[in-house]
């Protein structure tokens, strides 16, 4: 398959005429990026209702300086799209913000929504897409005040209400969900065959609710049927702060002696920084290894989060491992990673895999193949040279 790297694409003739699948998409990894770019389509009776919005993180730039064109394509194969007609009295420009919500039409069949994100100074262009399934099972919302919620996260102590005009019932699950397993892994491991249904709940209409316990919860209308939306509600996240919340991701790089070590510690600062000490040899490596660690790790929850946390998916697995991408693809059954750099060349393959919990899941297809580069970059990690 011949790959194209296109971090940026100018506006221009150049733009037109580019097949999805054929785009270099590691920008939506970036940390570097020049912004962030969020969408989330609800399926309504009505027709779809997808909320957008896009947080700037160059301070030199404003809203202002930013358009968004959207249009609907057939495939990820289509090289031109339709562009539609929406309402842009809903769109809301503030500062370094750029919020709203488009209304693509509605098809019996599933149509790809394309956003391109256009920098009006630079001259450049970036691209995001969703598939819009008429079988897709998110109908509704949480919302803070009067926005929608767009990350599948919210935290306790804080007022939200749900979308809808009924009465919505919410089934709580208290599950600490597991790591994910090695890439090298011959089976998934550490997948639960089910999930237990703690509680179960219902809130009328416009009524605000406060969350006390951190976990999954799972919004319905209707619980016989395959649709509903799901969030975790969290307390520390997506960057941990308290000493507690840095044990469980360090699974990835410690030994299980190690992390029994860590665990024990049971947030005694002194405890848990002796355990890393022994890892890295040296108190400066120590340093900047908990820093970048750990910046993976609030990188991972942020892009990859869904019914778990995002360090816990494969995805977020191999981010904090293997780091940015230096190529992603994305097809309409799968999404392919490509690292090409001094230390080491590799791929991997994630396969979707849609669930009620999580619309847009992907897992890893593992194999035995990865285990020598496996332990080689953990070995990075810990002497800190990643």
């Amino acid at each position: 398959m011949k790959r194209f790297l296109l971090l940026f694409l100018l506006v221009g003739p150049v733009a037109y005429g580019q097949a999805l699948r054929d785009i270099n998409f590691s920008y939506h990894y970036s940390p570097l990026e020049l912004f962030t770019f969020d969408m989330k389509p609800v399926r309504q009776p009505s027709g779809w209702q997808v909320y957008y919005t896009l947080q700037i993180r160059d301070t030199s730039a404003t809203a202002a300086d930013y358009s968004i064109q959207w249009e609907t394509r057939t495939s990820l194969g289509e090289k031109e799209g339709k562009a539609f007609q929406y309402d842009s009295a809903g769109r809301d420009s503030k500062g370094h913000a750029l919020s709203g919500v488009v209304a693509p039409p509605s098809l019996a069949v599933p149509q790809v929504l394309v956003a391109k994100v256009v920098h009006t100074v630079l001259k450049r262009a970036w691209y995001f897409f969703r598939v819009l399934d008429p079988k897709y099972p998110v109908n509704g919302s949480l919302y803070a005040g009067n926005t929608p919620v767009l990350p599948p996260y919210a935290y306790v102590a804080r007022p939200y209400t749900f979308s809808g005009a009924t009465a919505q019932t919410i089934s709580f699950y208290r599950d600490d969900f597991p790591a994910s397993a090695p890439a090298f892994s011959e089976t998934l491991g550490r997948v639960k065959s089910r999930l237990q249904v703690d509680s179960i709940f219902s809130v009328p209409t416009g009524q605000t609710i406060t969350f006390t316990q951190r976990g999954l919860y799972l919004v319905q209308q209707d619980t016989s049927s395959a649709e509903g939306y799901t969030f975790r509600i969290a307390e520390d996240y997506p960057r941990y702060a308290k000493i507690q919340n840095l044990a469980d991701p360090l699974i990835y790089v410690c030994t299980q002696a190690e992390f029994d070590r860590i665990k024990q510690a049971k947030g005694d600062k002194k405890a848990f920084d002796k355990v890393i000490l022994g890892i890295t040899g040296d108190a400066e490596r120590a340093k900047g290894f908990m820093r970048s660690y750990f910046r993976k790790v609030e990188l991972a929850n942020q892009y990859f989060s869904s019914y778990k946390e995002g360090w816990k998916t494969d995805r977020g697995m191999i981010y904090i491992v293997f780091g940015q991408p230096d190529e992603v693809f994305k097809f309409s059954d799968r999404e392919v990673w490509y690292y090409s750099n001094s230390m080491y060349k590799t791929s991997f393959s994630f396969s979707k895999s849609p669930t009620l919990f999580d619309p847009e899941n992907y897992v890893l297809i593992r194999e035995k193949k990865y285990r020598n580069t496996w332990y080689e970059v953990i070995d990075l990690w810990r002497n800190a040279r990643m």
